[in-house]
This record gives structure tokens, C-alpha cells and sequence, in this order.
């Protein structure tokens, strides 16, 4: 079924029988009618711009001739990025339409003004030098298009002596936050993290933030500056263990297994080699349980055990004593008892397991994308769903795949687009 708003224009990836130029949406989705131009490479943003795109908005990404460095990144992960099977640059970009665009001409930037001129949001992570070059900071922005929300994502933030450094989430959130640190053990090399976890859940908070100015758009026509950064990000992530360690309360990271705040948030070994994590935050409420669960109740009296002021005086004593009664079991005959004794618990997994995980599949977490070569992959889906409507996720769009599509939509004629064309300022993929 094809819904057209009379706003938006896309064509939804379940509708099979479509064969026009128009583009179906639901009007049901939260952010329908809301136009964004996506000026931004990489993941953070792409991943806010996702988000929006799914609730509904009409995303323009705007790429130069060479593209989005991030249709290259399965390069990096080892994975196909061709045109015909690019899984990681469908995670970040499913539901939008590119354009692409020599900004470095004047007609070029003459171009982006034309789709900047009826947005609601620009949202970018390029340097603020870049910015300023291009004349697309805030201040300038926002006299032109008073009603315009800017949306910047940096590395380091836009003030203090780092604010030009470029920054990716390797370095900005787990390398300066302490995470890759202090969350490993002591005497070992830091983590080694997988790349765009800190982008994902910063461009996560985005888009949040993006709704707010929004809501403020609504309500007043103006529009707002909204910052946020990798750092930003993590510095609040970390705010527990921040805390923890400041100077006035004594706590050291890293720490070794034995000297964890508490042996009942930690993982245990069992017999068959693999983990789970317990999770109990309420230590007195479920330790008698679990020393019975563990055949250890001749501890539930044990005064160095039994109060959670007790078991943190004599926490290396208490971890070897429930690790060894774990290992008396396989972790599949583990689940159902504490289940059973409602003790919060989860299997340590791998990345792998994701995909086949029959609870995210049941809510709608994961999709299955058929790429034009024949192969498939199960991706993730932005995790927000609402009551009426959910976007399907469409294919990521191809470089200037709706090149002319946008500028029709903007008013040029065909003859201008082949100009435009010829002369490098636009570029369309179907003259690559």
C-alpha cells in the first residue's frame, strides 16, 4: 500500500508493486513532514540522521564526488562495501536519499542553500574550520534561516583549547573517558574496542536532542543550536565510576577480578567454559537465595558474607567460593534456577549470537537485507518503535543515487540538472 503525505516523497521498502517516482511513508510516523539535510560523514551523525529518518523524516545526506568515507569503512571490518552488498553503510543510512554535490563550487553551495532554505534541521560533524570556511556555522546560518535547527557533533566540543581536534570514538570516548582503561584489569593492555560504539550511542543522544529543538520549532518557529560530543557523550556514561574515583571517595580502577564492589555484578565461569553475568542489586534481599541456588547455605549466617557492608571486606573470599560452585554445572543448567529465584542474570555473549537472538528478533530489533547480489545479512533496527507506525528500513542510498530526484523537487528543470552535470557541480550515479 503507497501513503503519500503530500510532504515527503520515498518509496518504502515493503511496497513491491511500486514502479512510479513518488515515494510512500506513513503519516502515522512521529516525524512526518520534518525535513533534515544530512551533511555529515562517518557514524555518528549518519546514526542520529537514521534515527530521524526512521521516525519519519525526510533525510537529504548530502555526500561530495568522492562519498561518504564511511561507504569504504567495510575495508576496515571485513565485510563487502560495493555497491551491490555494503551492510555497514546500510546500518547508518537505510531510509534517506543521497545527493552529491561539489561544494567547492558556487553553484554547488548555491544548491545546498536551495534545500537548507525550507529544512527544519542541518545536522553535520565537520570541523567547525571546515564550517566557518563554508560559511555554515550557527551564527550565520541562523540569520539566514531564523527558523533552521543546527545540529553539530564533534569530537572534543566547540569550546576550550581542543575544539579543532578532529576525533573519533576510539579516541574521544574510549581512550579519554577511561573506559578502555579502567575497565579491563590491572597489569593488562587497555580494550581494544570495536569501532562506532561510542558514534552509535552519541548520535543516539542526538537525535534526542534534536527532537527537543524541534518541539521549541514548533512551539516559537525558531530554531536552535544543538552540540554535543564524543566526549560529552562518554563523560556521562561514565559518571558512576567518575565519581567513584575522585579523589574524595578513594576508589582505584582498574581493578582485579577479587576487588570488585561487589562479587554478585561480575561474571562466573561455568562447566562447560562459558559465562554468565549476575546482576543482583539488592545483595541482602537475594543472597540467602543464592547461596542456596549455589548449595553454599551454610554461608547465609556467615557474618563475613551475609550483609553487603560484610562481603565487601571479604569479597576475594566470596568470588572464589561461588566461582567453584559454578563450575559444578553447565551454564544452561544454570539459567533456569535463578530464573526461577528471579535473580537478574544473562549469558555472556558474543557479537555473533546478536543475530540469532529469537528476543530481539520478537521486538523487532533485527531485519534481514537482501542485497542485490543475490546474499543477505541480518542488520540491526533503530531500537524505538511507536504504537502506529514503524518505517521498514530501506536500502542505504547509493552515491547521488536521488541526485536528480532532489533537484526536481527544488524546482530545477531537467536541462539545468544535465548542466549541472556536465560541469561537475552535481554528481548523479547513473553517470558513474
Amino acid at each position: 500500500m503507497i501513503v503519500y503525505t503530500g510532504q515527503s516523497l520515498y518509496q518504502a521498502a515493503d511496497c513491491p508493486d511500486f514502479t512510479g517516482d513518488i515515494i510512500c511513508m506513513d503519516e502515522q510516523l512521529p516525524l512526518t513532514g520534518v525535513k533534515i539535510v544530512d551533511l555529515s560523514t562517518y557514524a555518528a551523525v549518519p546514526a542520529a540522521a537514521r534515527i530521524l529518518a526512521d521516525w519519519g523524516a525526510n533525510v537529504i545526506k548530502v555526500e561530495s564526488f568522492k562519498g561518504d568515507s564511511w561507504r569504504r569503512y567495510g575495508e576496515i571490518a571485513q565485510v563487502p562495501c560495493t555497491e551491490d552488498e555494503n551492510p555497514c553503510w546500510d546500518v547508518n543510512n537505510s531510509n534517506k536519499r543521497s545527493i552529491s554535490l561539489n561544494l567547492r563550487t558556487e553553484k554547488g553551495m548555491e544548491i545546498l542553500h536551495r534545500l537548507l532554505a525550507d529544512a527544519d534541521v542541518f545536522m553535520t560533524n565537520y570541523r567547525m574550520t571546515a564550517l566557518r570556511a563554508m560559511s555554515l556555522t550557527w551564527k550565520v546560518l541562523h540569520q539566514t534561516y531564523p527558523r533552521l535547527i543546527w545540529g553539530h557533533l564533534s569530537g572534543y566540543g566547540n569550546k576550550g583549547p581542543e575544539a579543532e581536534r578532529p576525533g573519533f570514538d576510539i579516541a574521544a570516548f574510549w581512550a579519554r573517558s577511561g573506559l578502555m582503561q579502567d575497565y579491563g584489569q590491572p597489569g593488562m593492555a587497555p580494550l581494544t574496542p570495536f569501532h562506532a560504539v561510542g558514534d552509535m550511542t552519541t548520535g543516539s543522544i542526538m537525535a534526542g536532542g534534536l527532537c527537543a529543538a524541534l518541539y521549541k520549532q514548533a512551539r516559537t518557529g525558531k530554531g536552535d543550536k544543538v552540540e554535543i560530543s564524543l566526549l560529552g557523550t562518554a563523560s556521562w556514561l561514565t559518571g558512576f565510576p567518575a565519581v567513584a574515583a575522585q579523589k574524595a571517595y578513594g576508589n582505584v580502577y582498574p581493578r582485579k577480578r577479587n576487588e570488585q564492589p561487589s562479587p554478585v555484578c561480575i561474571p562466573y565461569e561455568c562447566a562447560d567454559g562459558e559465562w554468565l553475568e549476575l546482576c543482583i542489586m539488592d545483595y541482602e534481599r537475594y543472597y540467602p537465595a543464592l547461596c542456596h541456588i549455589l548449595d553454599l547455605d551454610t554461608l547465609i549466617d556467615d557474618e563475613r558474607f551475609n550483609t553487603f557492608a560484610a562481603v565487601q571486606c571479604h569479597a576475594g573470599e566470596f568470588i572464589d567460593l561461588v566461582q567453584r560452585a559454578f563450575l559444578k554445572k553447565k551454564r544452561a543448567d544454570w539459567g533456569p534456577v535463578l530464573t526461577a529465584a528471579d535473580i537478574v542474570y544473562d549469558n555472556v555473549g558474543h557479537f555473533r549470537d546478536i543475530t540469532e537472538n529469537q528476543q530481539a528478533w520478537a521486538n523487532g530489533n533485527l531485519y534481514e537485507r537482501h542485497f542485490n547480489n543475490g546474499r543477505s545479512a541480518v542488520l540491526p533496527n533503530t531500537p524505538i518503535t511507536f504504537e502506529e507506525a514503524r518505517r521498514p528500513a530501506s536500502p542505504a542510498p547509493l552515491l547521488g543515487e536521488h541526485s536528480r530526484e532532489i533537484l526536481r523537487e527544488y524546482g530545477y528543470t531537467d536541462e539545468e540538472i544535465e548542466e549541472y552535470i556536465a560541469r561537475g557541480i552535481v554528481r548523479d550515479h547513473a553517470e558513474t
